[in-house]
């Protein structure tokens, strides 16, 4: 009989470490999960999907049986452990109209990472070179890019691109290394239906106006290092950028 509460007095210990180093995910209906020291763990907590890490020594216990304990968990986090959201869930594509496209979250905001490439309304390929709309993204006339971007999606404001630069640094290589910018320069159709600037210029339309009707826009281009605003006209074909709603 002694031997026997020996060995059960060592099997305890034994389950409990064996509960500690065991993670579940927050959708399998458990009541916890479990982050141990130094590892990073995607959960939906509060609604939102969430990178929780854990800078600790010891390992974290994350409670997902209700909105109340989830709420109250991300409301007192430990010190060393953060819980952070991004403004596209993580996400690094997404399917609009139908084609998949890079995602990426910057600050508060979700923006497509690659020109848009969606027959529209009054749209170009730079030269009328269909291949080009493929590697560049199509040039949209001011009109249809203000309705061009897909359910969820929208034609950002000048202040929106504001916020972007504000976020990352108002200078090309800030957007290039925050993932927003490809170094792709499109160049742009003129309202005679010239082209020009490609593989030097990219010229992104923005939703607001200035007290003349004339559309801000964002140029970037090849050989420095600064983000340009200014107003254009309506009818020049250009690029499309769309925000998440």
């Amino acid at each position: 009989m002694k031997k026997y509460y020996q060995l059960m007095i060592l099997a305890v210990p034994l389950l409990f470490l064996l509960v500690h180093i065991y993670s579940v995910s927050a959708a399998s209906g458990v009541a916890a999960y479990y982050v141990g020291p130094g590892e990073t763990y995607m959960a939906t907590l509060d609604g939102r999907v969430r990178k929780i890490t854990n800078a600790t020594s010891y390992t974290l216990f994350v409670p997902v049986r209700t909105l109340t304990e989830q709420q109250s968990f991300l409301n007192n986090l430990p010190a060393g452990v953060t819980a952070l959201t991004n403004a596209c869930e993580w996400e690094t594509t997404a399917i609009l109209w139908g084609t998949e496209y890079p995602i990426v979250g910057i600050g508060s905001q979700c923006w497509m990472a690659k020109n848009l490439n969606y027959a529209t309304g009054s749209n170009w390929c730079y030269n009328n070179n269909t291949s080009n709309c493929t590697t560049y993204g199509r040039l949209y006339d001011w009109s249809t890019a203000m309705v061009a971007c897909p359910t969820g999606w929208r034609l950002p404001s000048d202040a929106e691109f504001t916020t972007l630069t504000n976020t990352t640094g108002n200078t090309k290589d800030a957007l290039v290394a925050a993932g927003w910018f490809n170094s792709i320069f499109p160049g742009r159709r003129g309202t005679d239906g010239w082209y020009n600037g490609i593989n030097m210029y990219a010229y992104f339309w923005s939703s607001s106006l200035n007290a003349s009707d004339a559309a801000w826009l964002v140029n970037l281009n090849s050989y420095d290092n600064t983000v340009g605003r200014w107003p254009a006209i309506h009818g020049l074909g250009q690029s499309v950028r769309c925000i998440k709603n």
